[in-house]
Formats: C-alpha cells, sequence, structure tokens
C-alpha cells in the first residue's frame, strides 16, 4: 500500500491525473487518532473567472489564458491500522469503506449540505476521495475549547442527528451495517471493556452496558457524534448550519449513544473550562432536549433507563480508556471527572437524571 503523506500526495494524485500541476496547496487535517487526512486545494483547475486580459493579437499567437481558475478541493483519507494513541489500539482498514458505502445512502435522505460527497476511491490504495466542508465553517471542538461556544450550533447539531434516526428506524439496507465488529473495535473495547480491570466495582455494570448496545438494533447511528467531527456555520444561513464528517463507525444500534456522546463531550469541556462551567452544561441540556423534540416520544422511550449509565461510561472512558481526551491534562479535574463518572454508574438512571448529577459535581469546582 502506497502510505499518503503530506510531503507525497502531489506525486500520488499526479499519477492519477487528479490534478492538473504542482501549484496545489496541501493542509493535513486533524482531530482525529485513526487516518491520515489530506485536504488537497488545485489552484488551476476548473474554468477560468474574471476578464480575460489578452489582446486579439495574443490570443491568436495562442498566448495562455493567465485568469484565475475556479480551482478544485477534495480531501483524501487513508485509514491507519494502529491508531496514534499511548495504548495498543488496531482496527481494521476496511472501514474506509465503510465510510464510503455510509455516505453514499445518506445522500439519499440527509440534507446534501451537510455532510460530505462521495468522489472516487482508490481499492489498492485504501484511499477516499470526498468533497471538504465549507470553506468559513470552523470545527465545533476548536471553538469550544476556545469559550466560543453558540448555542445554535448546538441545536443544531441536536437535529441533524434526530433527523438521521428519525430516517433510519427500520430502514431497507441496513444489512451493510449491521457487522458489529467495527463498533467493538473502536467502540466497546477500548472504551468500556477497557476499563472493567481498572474498575471492578463497575465492570459488571460496564458489561451490561456493552450488552445493550450491541443488542435490539434500532436506527443507523454515527458512532462519533463528537464536536471534532461536526463543523459548523459562523452565522446561521439557509441549511442547518452544521457539516459532519467522519463516518467510520456507523452502525445501526442504539440511538442513544450518539447523543450521549455529544453530551459528553460538552460535559467535559465544562470540567476543563471550569469555573466556567455552567455554560457548557446549559449546551449539554440543550443537546438533549432539542434532540428529544425533534426526534419524538419512540426514540426517546427505547433508551430511557440507560443515559445515567451510558454518560458515566463515556466520561470515565475519555479519562482512563485507549483515546482519553489530550485536553484534560489538570489530575484534579481528571479525578472530579472520575468521581462523577463512578457515581452515575452506581446510581443509573436518565439522561436528565445523569445531568443533574453532573451538575452537582461541575458545581463543586467553583
Amino acid at each position: 500500500m502506497f502510505e499518503l503523506t503530506p510531503e507525497n500526495v502531489i506525486e500520488y494524485l499526479l499519477a492519477r491525473d487528479q490534478i492538473t500541476s504542482t501549484d496545489v496547496l496541501i493542509q493535513q487535517l486533524g482531530g482525529g487518532v485513526s487516518s491520515m487526512v489530506l485536504k488537497v486545494l488545485d489552484m488551476n483547475a476548473g474554468e477560468p473567472v474574471g476578464t480575460d486580459l489578452r489582446t486579439p493579437g495574443q490570443i491568436k499567437r495562442g498566448v495562455l489564458d493567465q485568469r484565475m481558475r475556479a480551482g478544485k478541493c477534495l480531501v483524501l483519507k487513508q485509514p491507519r491500522e494502529q491508531f496514534r494513541v499511548a495504548a495498543a489500539w488496531q482496527v481494521d482498514c476496511d472501514r474506509i469503506w465503510l465510510e464510503r458505502d455510509a455516505l453514499q445512502m445518506l445522500a439519499e435522505f440527509m440534507p446534501v449540505e451537510t455532510l460530505p460527497r462521495f468522489l472516487w476511491e482508490d481499492a489498492e490504495n485504501l484511499v477516499l476521495a470526498i468533497s471538504p466542508a465549507p470553506t468559513e465553517y470552523v470545527n465545533l471542538k476548536t471553538s469550544l475549547l476556545a469559550g466560543k461556544g453558540k448555542r445554535w450550533w448546538i441545536t443544531q447539531a441536536a437535529r441533524w442527528l434526530a433527523h438521521l434516526h428519525r430516517a433510519t428506524m427500520g430502514r431497507a439496507g441496513h444489512a451493510r451495517f449491521t457487522d458489529a465488529r467495527l463498533f467493538e473495535q473502536q467502540r466497546i473495547d477500548p472504551y468500556f471493556r477497557h476499563l472493567q480491570p481498572k474498575y471492578p466495582q463497575v465492570a459488571a455494570r460496564l458489561s451490561d452496558l456493552c450488552r445493550f448496545l450491541l443488542s435490539d438494533p434500532i436506527c443507523l447511528i454515527h458512532g462519533d457524534y463528537s464536536p471534532k467531527n461536526i463543523l459548523v456555520s459562523p452565522e446561521p444561513n439557509d441549511h442547518s448550519g452544521v457539516f459532519v464528517v467522519d463516518f467510520e463507525v456507523v452502525f445501526v444500534g442504539q440511538p442513544i449513544f450518539d447523543i450521549a456522546t455529544l453530551m459528553n463531550h460538552l460535559l467535559l469541556k465544562g470540567f476543563y473550562r471550569a469555573p466556567h462551567w455552567r455554560a457548557f452544561m446549559l449546551m449539554a441540556d440543550e443537546a438533549w432536549h432539542a434532540y428529544s423534540q425533534a426526534a419524538g416520544p419512540s426514540l426517546i422511550a427505547a433508551h430511557a433507563d440507560w443515559g445515567a449509565v451510558l454518560l458515566g461510561a463515556l466520561l470515565l472512558a475519555r479519562v482512563d480508556g485507549k483515546s482519553p481526551v489530550e485536553y484534560l491534562t489538570d489530575e484534579s479535574r481528571r479525578e472530579a471527572v472520575r468521581t462523577c463518572a463512578l457515581e452515575l454508574l452506581t446510581t443509573g438512571g436518565s439522561l436528565d437524571d445523569g445531568l443533574d448529577i453532573v451538575g452537582e459535581h461541575l458545581n463543586r469546582l467553583g
């Protein structure tokens, strides 16, 4: 397999006639631990734009048109088997085709402006080419960590998720996404099973949670619905204002996993930015209620009793699992997350109950 890097991607694309020249801008995109992701802008592709300034004589002599061109932009993804984390974490690379198939299916019923389009693939080298996010959109995780979160971003992200879940309940064509192998490799094992030896007091509860997440599937779930995979418009627009990426963990499963994942990351940033935690608690509450209203009672009732347990397990996984959040470095804050997570796992209840418990712990940080 030809392993893509920022240094060799121009050579790779020229050999496949995907760019017109070496006048190309390359940007390595971050935010994940699983793949090489490169944004490519070919400055000379597309139709000329602006006014042709050549004289008739220059045109007759064949002088090239020097106008700027529209350009062509794409994103290349190539999976890595070993994730870029301290712990040993390997995942099968065929997850890239899961993302390809998910994007093609989702294009049938999700707003096309809110997710990448499949462009082309290189099966031999496990490369997927997709369209980029709108240029003006910003990464939600980066904005939240900078304390610049906007409530409408969370509302729209929650509604997008509810749309996904509603649209795929009982939908034909799910067979491609029912294999639990990749979901277990990327979520169940590194998040929850990895915690069991470290926390024997809640090992049985974590085992029950794993069985729940792998049983009685309800709808298609994103599987990694975190702020790093959501880009947002600086201002409201005619569409939802969100653009969702990274569909390598798509699975027919329990919808609560996605909304709890989003809420978990909002709450973790509350622990990180304490004593300014209230804004993040309000955003987590907004995410849950916007999702609940848009999803409807049948989706909500399906997982009402697992909310607090799942939230606790996700909180604990992101400090002591195989992929801890990189920004929560203060050990006292990490210990506060652990204490809160263990209470959630022990007490149980709904997501509303879980939010109340997390709020009490955040309040103690000041």
